[in-house]
């Protein structure tokens, strides 16, 4: 995967979407993509507004529990569980 800061978000999401080998993991990719920027943009509201921190690891882990929710809610994978997805995101079936 090609981890070279891309000079905007659009191409960074057109980069995520350009690893992808299927449209499974395409779809994998996307959700993840998503839950990353919205945990970033969450973390940067509640330093700025409430002063409130997190570090990088609980972020991190923010970012794994908000995508797998998302999966099994929007994409209706087989039922997975955290730990399974936590381990290895791509091995669980995106539909």
């Amino acid at each position: 995967m090609n981890l070279i800061t891309p000079p905007n978000w659009f191409v960074h999401f057109e980069r995520w979407n350009g690893e992808a080998t299927s449209k499974r993991l395409m779809k994998g990719f996307r959700v993840i993509w998503h839950a990353t920027i919205w945990s970033i943009w969450k973390e940067r509201d509640a330093r700025i507004f409430k002063n409130q921190f997190k570090d990088f690891n609980e972020i991190v882990d923010e970012i794994k529990v908000v995508s797998w929710f998302w999966v099994l809610n929007r994409l209706k994978i087989a039922s997975c569980l955290y730990y399974e997805w936590d381990w290895n995101p791509r091995g669980s079936e995106v539909k």
